[in-house]
């Protein structure tokens, strides 16, 4: 992953934390850093089972050899979800994991995750049920998840965020205070920049994207979407070989 301009790197002789000096480290250069992943779906520690999405699978598989921590959503829909995440650890692996209220679960998940923002991104626009309600639950959801994985991040950790349903979880990070590099992959396509602008939120949307040092794309066509719309809509400059300024940060795609 690499570090965007406008992040602030930490100094490669900082002290790591002795209580977890045998999990989920690997060099970066001069430094220790630690692997944080976070996406919607958080695996049991049981293992990925056969019926598990194919992300999560990976995810998994990727952190038992490299250890670290994996932090999302656990799945469990509960009327009064507990306050703070679930922790356990399997092998090199740390979980932490958060319910979510019913409230959330409809407005963040079925309702913009599923119903907004997967049918625009598989060019299904027909299918598209954009409301402010399910926007306000799907930035609700984000700004939860960030404060509480922010207490966990250590000063030279390494943050991976996964897909659509966490756009806005970088952005949220850094009106914490985060300066840690933050990368985030996309699993779905990206649309061409003209039909991504029918959502009303569509500025706010690829602003969240900007806050991130390194975003990752599946194909040409998809960086291409989003280096049409940097140049045409947000005005950022091009700065060559990958990279953007664009709402005052630096990113690479």
């Amino acid at each position: 992953m690499t570090e965007g301009h406008s992040a602030t790197a930490d100094p490669a002789g900082m002290a790591i934390d002795p209580l977890a000096a045998d999990r989920g480290y690997y060099r970066v250069g001069a430094a220790t850093r630690r692997l944080v992943v976070v996406s919607n779906r958080v695996t049991s520690t049981g293992g990925a089972k056969p019926d598990s999405g194919g992300l999560a699978v990976a995810i998994r598989s990727a952190l038992q050899e490299s250890g670290g921590v994996w932090f999302g959503w656990s799945g469990e829909v509960a009327e009064d979800p507990t306050d703070e995440p679930g922790i356990a650890v399997d092998g090199p692996l740390t979980f932490a994991t958060l319910g979510l209220s019913r409230r959330d679960y409809d407005e963040y998940y079925i309702g913009y995750a599923n119903r907004v923002l997967w049918p625009l991104f598989h060019y299904r626009s027909e299918l598209v049920e954009f409301s402010r309600r399910y926007l306000a639950g799907y930035l609700r959801v984000n700004q939860m998840f960030a404060r509480k994985l922010a207490p966990m991040l250590w000063a030279q950790d390494l943050v991976w965020v996964h897909d659509y349903h966490l756009i806005p979880l970088g952005e949220e990070l850094r009106k914490l205070g985060r300066t840690q590099p933050i990368g985030f992959f996309l699993h779905t396509p990206f649309p061409a920049a003209e039909l991504f602008r029918v959502l009303p939120n569509h500025r706010d949307l690829v602003r969240s994207l900007c806050a991130y040092d390194l975003v990752g794309f599946q194909t040409q066509q998809d960086l291409d979407g989003f280096r049409d719309y940097l140049m045409r809509w947000a005005r950022a400059e091009e700065l060559g070989r990958g990279v953007w300024q664009a709402f005052g940060r630096t990113v690479r795609a």
